[in-house]
């Protein structure tokens, strides 16, 4: 490792604001001769360089564990974190080279196709429920047509849930037993981002803000602006 103090080969006047040149050699010993010697020119500024050339001890360490991040990435053909610890009195610093546990891109893509197919099924199994309507029954439920019913889904009055391979089905508890439809449904597909499936988790999870009851309860308990006030806070990313 040579370090130059400045391209002239004098040490820099106190207060100069020209950086310095630092060239570092990189070799190796040892049984390892397919990596060959590499130089490269690093600028320092003046008080950097002076805490370089007091250790240089430990600039030499830090290039060890740079080639060996190097020859351990090339050997296992995975990626490599080579982490730094420099004490205040410490000559030398700590250097620890691990393998990074990074999926490859046919891992990734597999790992995502995984979760698609558990979402599909745990969808699948949502919708099979007993009190998933289709768009027929839900309508013979309001009194309403098979139409008015589609209409009402996309003005987001009544919530539709559409899986892989059974089309839209229709929770018949969104339904009061005296034929109501749960108030407020527009403003909370509003504030959940119109997804009709945000919506339905949201509906049955349970709520700190509402007393720990499902928005659900509170919302057939008539707590309509508690409800939407919470729906607000997750869907600006208050919390999750």
């Amino acid at each position: 490792m040579t370090v130059t103090k400045s391209k002239s080969g004098r040490s820099p006047k106190q207060g100069s604001k020209r950086a310095a040149s630092l060239t570092i050699g990189l070799a190796t010993s040892g049984p390892v001769p397919r990596v060959t010697p590499s130089s490269g020119k690093i600028s320092l500024a003046p008080n950097l360089l002076k805490g370089v050339v007091a250790r240089k001890g430990a600039a030499k360490g830090v290039l060890s564990g740079f080639g060996r991040a190097v020859l351990q990435a090339e050997r296992t053909g995975k990626p490599v974190r080579m982490t730094i610890l420099v004490e205040p009195k410490a000559i030398s610093p700590h250097i620890a080279v691990e393998e990074v546990d990074t999926p490859t891109g046919d891992a990734l893509d597999t790992a995502l196709a995984a979760a698609r197919t558990r979402g599909d099924a745990r969808a699948a199994d949502i919708l099979n429920g007993e009190d998933m309507l289709t768009a027929d029954a839900f309508a013979e439920e309001i009194g309403a047509t098979r139409e008015t019913v589609h209409k009402k889904r996309r003005r987001h009055e009544v919530l539709g849930l559409e899986g892989p391979k059974r089309g839209v089905r229709f929770p018949k508890w969104q339904v009061s037993r005296s034929g109501e439809l749960l108030p407020g449904l527009p403003l909370l597909f509003r504030s959940l981002g119109e997804h009709p499936w945000a919506v339905y988790r949201f509906l049955l999870q349970e709520h700190a803000e509402l007393g720990g009851s499902t928005a659900l309860e509170a919302l057939r308990r008539g707590r309509v602006e508690d409800v939407i006030a919470v729906a607000g806070s997750i869907g600006a990313g208050a919390f999750a």
